[in-house]
């Protein structure tokens, strides 16, 4: 298989088209209310109230971001074996289902969430009133949003996607993308290579 049919094949069943709608719909209510909130703001009695600015920071937050990218990434994990169990011994079909759509479940909150927040971010970087530009430093803890920042968010969150869109698809409820090409790894490469990235993971979460 060519590099061109691989990457062909790690897109899961929702297809790149699904991608950009869900950014574009996400991001953009970000970056509108961002705007919004921030010429509302301009009319406050009371020098830099931040009334409707402050309600973004309410709305979305970095760390419950990774909290929920850490959790869905740990449940994808555990996933692939019960999956890869499943597809040897039915009894564990159901299980795997479900867990399946439960680790699916995490994937997408947090890829929405990441929508909402490249979208204010973006903001951000356009808008420089000194109102917003409080909201960015206090919701995201980023001293400095640059275009390589958001750049970056945008390609975790798009990893996010990736893989929840894999481990579970909604339509025909089975598991696309790069989840069927580990189902197809032999075992001699798939458990070391398994064991090694889980055990960089689980030893990167509980560091942090």
């Amino acid at each position: 298989m060519n590099i061109k049919a691989t990457l062909h094949a790690m897109l899961p069943h929702a297809g790149l088209g699904h991608l950009l709608e869900t950014y574009l719909t996400w991001s953009g209510v970000g970056f509108i209310c961002s705007f919004i909130a921030s010429s509302l703001d301009k009319h406050a009695e009371v020098a830099y109230a931040a009334y409707y600015t402050s309600a973004l920071n309410d709305a979305v937050g970095f760390k419950f971001w990774i909290l929920l990218a850490v959790v869905g990434t740990l449940l994808f994990c555990l996933s692939l074996p019960v999956l890869y169990l499943s597809l040897h011994f039915p009894a564990l079909s159901d299980f795997s289902r479900r867990l399946r759509r439960f680790t699916y479940t995490f994937f997408l909150v947090a890829f929405d969430e990441g929508g909402l927040m490249i979208g204010i971010l973006t903001a951000n970087f356009i808008d420089t009133s000194e109102r917003i530009s409080l909201l960015a430093n206090k919701s995201f803890l980023f001293s400095d949003v640059g275009f390589f920042t958001i750049l970056a968010l945008c390609l975790l969150n798009s990893l996010l996607w990736l893989f929840g869109e894999a481990i579970h698809s909604r339509n025909p409820q089975t598991y696309s993308g790069v989840v069927a090409l580990l189902m197809k790894v032999p075992l001699r490469f798939s458990i070391p290579g398994y064991i090694v990235v889980t055990a960089v993971l689980a030893n990167l979460v509980v560091s942090q």
